[in-house]
């Protein structure tokens, strides 16, 4: 039931069931973390679903869940709440989007998008200054720290530099228990140290002024992937590098050590372990650990310079971890984890493109062979999705070996790509050898979830339809969209670029229309609202970087659009300006007019999507504006757009909320 204000009462309940074949999702890993209650490994992935992993007392490890909540690629996920309290994790996704989970439920309780791409997020709370859930403080393809609410995910202030403003490519909250205070420290991408006050700034972010820098540092190196600080002594300071490693000395920054990485090797991460113990691991997997012992004079001081010499530290290999040698899942992600509960385990864990989990339990007390060799760490636990599918003795049998007359030919047929029609009640399927069938949906939950269920062996309860030469890639249910549109049609599109236009009912192919623009990647209908000739169009997205319009009723095609350089990732409508807008992979875009297959082309380095989004969200009156780039700083001001971005006939068409 509508309420009128937005919100929908649900008076009855429905429960969904997923049927999973033998062969597990993709699912590349891209972001991994373990909550702090040490229960929970939560994984992000390439393909934007996360997965949740159950963690024993033993370090065994499961699967437990698939959430889908992202359309891009997950590229950072961290604690969104106080774990004892609410059990909330926020992921980001390359996209803008960012969303609140909890672990326990897999519920999303918040979502949002924004312009801008985080690379890392970082969750502070400070109970005794400031109310509220906290703050998500996130960097990434923009300039300097965000600070987001951590309940509403609303953009609360910035941590702005005063000098040299530049992206941050990674960050680290430092707890001083000295002298009580919290601060943030930052690395933007060209190398340098950025040093803000946190706790003692929370009543000036509150209030909207400014908050500057303290202090700042050329590290003279780039690529930085972690900055740590170390608790123990509140002394020591780790920076990792892509080509090296250095420790500092926190108090005035200046450098004790630099460790340079091997021939065809990059460091990916770090952690501190205890006081001058360390930790780093390489993009392929390998973990070594170092006691930093003190070695005397600093080399870098000299006594001309007119200061105190000071001492220095230098390395010891301690451990290294072994690795499961897989060229195909570099690089890894990994990270460590210093749990305080009991066991105290330490555990340093890592995923693989492959979708492959592994952890190592590191000794509470690392120490190197009695030769002084360094100490191999066995791997404690490895495990996959498939793993997990394969351990619950998924059931022989499948929708497509069911079938009466065909098992002989459909054997070995594996499924492409799908689409329910809940108001048939049907499945469809899409084959790799062309073929697409259509069952009762409830007769294959039967076959997926009874053994020995037989209700799909009656020939009268299937159809076959034969049409397409090469894989069916995509699937659409047009009346399942618009109600407007015939309920006998069903569209399908395949890996060479032929849609057919389907009766369903009397399974005839209507129509066949021949793109020539690459594998058919999606299919979807234009808004209601949208009209050409008194009917909707059908927009087939291709692997060429092309949009294909389709009339289905007139059987012809309304536009080809294929100018774009990159792949397509999004579109969207304007039934009053007849107009469609492509956004492609580089963050570039295309508005189209279709009538006339005119397009008026404008890039945008920068995320356009969601700003434009958000602008059509709140009303914004503008029908078309063009920016030349002498227009570009006084664009920025009076828009809002960051400084960083660049605008090339930048053209904004009001309210087009459809597509993809």
């Amino acid at each position: 039931m509508d309420l009128g204000d937005g919100r929908v009462s649900m008076q009855s309940s429905l429960q969904a069931v997923v049927l999973w074949g033998k062969k597990a999702p993709q699912h590349s890993v891209t972001a991994i973390m373990i909550t702090d209650d040490q229960q929970t490994v939560v994984t992000g992935s390439h393909e934007g679903q996360l997965c949740l992993w159950t963690l024993s007392p033993e370090l065994k490890i499961s699967a437990k869940g698939l959430l889908f909540g992202h359309l891009a690629p997950v590229k950072c996920l961290a604690r969104a709440r106080d774990f004892s309290k609410q059990p909330y994790v926020v992921s980001a996704a390359e996209n803008g989007e960012m969303c609140i989970w909890d672990v326990t439920s897999g519920q999303c309780v918040e979502k949002s998008t924004l312009p801008y791409r985080h690379t890392a997020v970082c969750y502070y709370h400070c109970s005794s200054r400031m109310t509220g859930e906290g703050w998500l403080l996130c960097c990434g393809e923009y300039q300097d720290v965000l600070i987001i609410d951590a309940k509403t995910l609303a953009v609360v202030h910035t941590f702005t530099s005063s000098q040299s403003p530049d992206w941050v490519s990674c960050m680290s909250i430092v707890h001083s228990m000295r002298i009580q205070e919290d601060s943030l420290l930052a690395v933007s991408v060209a190398g340098e140290l950025k040093v803000w006050d946190l706790s003692s700034s929370i009543n000036s972010i509150q209030e909207k002024q400014d908050v500057f820098e303290k202090e700042s540092k050329w590290l003279d190196a780039l690529d930085c992937r972690t900055i740590r600080f170390c608790m123990y002594t509140e002394r020591l300071l780790l920076v990792v590098f892509s080509k090296c490693w250095k420790v500092y000395d926190y108090c005035d920054f200046s450098l004790l050590w630099t460790e340079a990485s091997g021939r065809g090797q990059f460091f990916a991460g770090g952690e501190v372990l205890s006081a001058h113990r360390v930790i780093i691991w390489t993009e392929d997997g390998h973990g070594s650990i170092y006691q930093l012992l003190n070695s005397g004079v600093s080399k870098s001081m000299h006594p001309a310079d007119g200061r105190t010499l000071k001492e220095t530290v230098y390395p010891h290999l301690l451990c290294s971890t072994s690795v499961q040698e897989d060229k195909q899942s570099y690089p890894y992600v990994m990270g460590y984890m210093n749990e305080r509960k009991d066991p105290f385990y330490k555990v340093l864990f890592s995923g693989e493109m492959s979708g492959r989990i592994t952890l190592w339990h590191i000794p509470d007390v690392p120490v190197s062979e009695f030769d002084g060799s360094p100490r191999e760490i066995p791997i404690t636990t490895s495990w996959t999705l498939q793993d997990s599918f394969d351990q619950h003795h998924m059931l022989s049998q499948n929708t497509t070996s069911c079938f009466s007359g065909f098992q002989d030919e459909m054997e070995t047929v594996v499924i492409t790509s799908s689409e329910y029609v809940p108001t048939l009640d049907k499945l469809i399927c899409g084959c790799e050898d062309g073929t697409i069938f259509i069952i009762q949906a409830l007769n294959a939950a039967k076959v997926g979830l009874l053994e020995g269920s037989s209700s799909l062996k009656d020939s009268h309860s299937h159809k076959i339809l034969k049409g397409h030469h090469h894989c069916v890639t995509s699937l659409l249910y047009p009346h399942g969209v618009s109600s407007k549109l015939d309920q006998s049609w069903m569209v399908s599109g395949d890996q060479d670029s032929c849609v057919i236009l389907w009766d369903i009912f009397t399974e005839e192919i209507l129509h066949k229309f021949f793109l020539e623009a690459g594998p058919v990647t999606s299919l979807l209908v234009s808004p209601e609202n949208y009209r050409l000739r008194s009917d909707q169009a059908i927009g087939c997205v291709c692997s060429h970087h092309a949009v294909v319009l389709l009339h289905l009723g007139e059987r012809r095609s309304l536009l080809s659009a294929r100018k774009h350089l990159f792949p397509v990732r999004r579109i969207r409508w304007h039934p009053l300006e007849n107009v469609l807008i492509v956004g492609c992979a580089d963050d570039s875009a295309y508005i189209w007019e279709i009538e006339t297959e005119l397009v008026l082309q404008f890039l945008l380095l920068g995320q356009v999507f969601p700003l434009v989004e958000s602008n059509w969200k709140s009303g914004m009156q503008d029908v078309l504006i063009s920016v030349s780039l002498g227009d570009k700083r006084r664009a920025q001001k009076e828009k809002g757009w960051p400084v960083s971005w660049t605008v090339v006939n930048l053209v904004v068409i009001r309210d087009m909320p459809y597509g993809l």
